[in-house]
């Protein structure tokens, strides 16, 4: 049912978007951007889409999404494999979600996160968000600031969440590669910078950066994010159960505030093609309460 709901999505946008008896009406768009990250000392480059009528629209403050990509993506990754575009527009379009701006960062395979390597955590909240928000028309209220991703992604929205709950009013996990204990040998957490120390995996630097270590002081602080969690249910790195349990922990918090899919497929960009549009709708309908 999902892959046909996605494929109608994409069908609606190009009609709309290429009606031959009136002038396109979907004149949304997608750019190129980056700035001189100081924590990272590098540029920091990203990929933005603008919804229809942004550059003449006198909206002043559009709700932002952040979309994070995978291990082995970059900032090209949503709006090419992972149709965000062609997904957002139709959304809007129906009047599903409200008009947007979505930001996908390239952060190579950082996981999002202050660790051994980058302080990519502190790059992203004190760099990269008030970038959006003094150069784009992005709000900046915490009830139109969304955050979601997939895989490596989807640990970073989640680690980002929890630690700035006050920042984002809902996020998107799709697949998280959200290991408790420790990830398995396939993933490419154990072969990454941030989780070593002398060049080999530090088992408790992960322990100490996964979500369980931020569970606690989430629940004992005021803000609470909306989280909508989906996971393929025989994808092979074992997340379908590690979603289920996250979904378990964050529903004796917010029972009124977690979601949880698991659908038919592994960890593959079909599965997160075809789950964006119920991740939008959901990130949006709880972001606009």
């Amino acid at each position: 049912m999902q892959k046909f709901q996605h494929a109608a999505l994409i069908t609606a946008a190009f009609v709309i978007c290429h009606a031959f008896l009136a002038p396109p009406v979907c004149a949304s768009e997608v750019v190129d951007d980056s700035f001189k990250s100081m924590s990272l000392a590098r540029d920091y480059k990203m990929r933005v889409y603008l919804p229809d009528g942004y550059k003449d629209s006198a909206q002043s403050q559009y709700p932002v999404i952040y979309l994070l990509h995978g291990a082995g993506g970059d900032e090209t990754w949503w709006a090419s494999k992972g149709g965000a575009k062609e997904t957002v527009d139709a959304l809007t379009k129906r009047g599903q979600m409200r008009a947007a701006i979505v930001v996908m960062p390239g952060n190579g395979t950082n996981w999002f996160v202050d660790g051994a390597a980058e302080k990519a955590g502190t790059a992203f909240i004190s760099e990269l968000i008030p970038y959006i928000e003094s150069k784009y028309k992005a709000s900046r209220e915490r009830s139109m600031r969304m955050i979601g991703g997939l895989s490596m992604g989807g640990y970073g929205a989640l680690n980002l969440s929890l630690k700035y709950p006050e920042t984002f009013c809902a996020a998107m996990l799709l697949s998280p590669a959200i290991y408790d204990p420790l990830p398995p040998e396939t993933s490419g957490a154990r072969r990454a910078p941030q989780f070593a120390r002398n060049g080999q995996f530090d088992a408790e630097l992960w322990r100490s950066l996964n979500y369980p270590a931020r569970i606690d002081a989430y629940q004992k602080g005021v803000s609470r994010v909306a989280y909508w969690i989906m996971s393929g249910d025989h994808d092979f790195l074992g997340i379908a159960l590690l979603s289920a349990q996250l979904y378990s922990r964050l529903l004796s918090i917010q029972p009124k505030q977690v979601e949880l899919r698991i659908v038919d497929g592994d960890h593959e960009s079909l599965v997160w093609r075809e789950a964006l549009p119920d991740a939008l709708r959901y990130a949006d309908a709880q972001c606009a309460k």
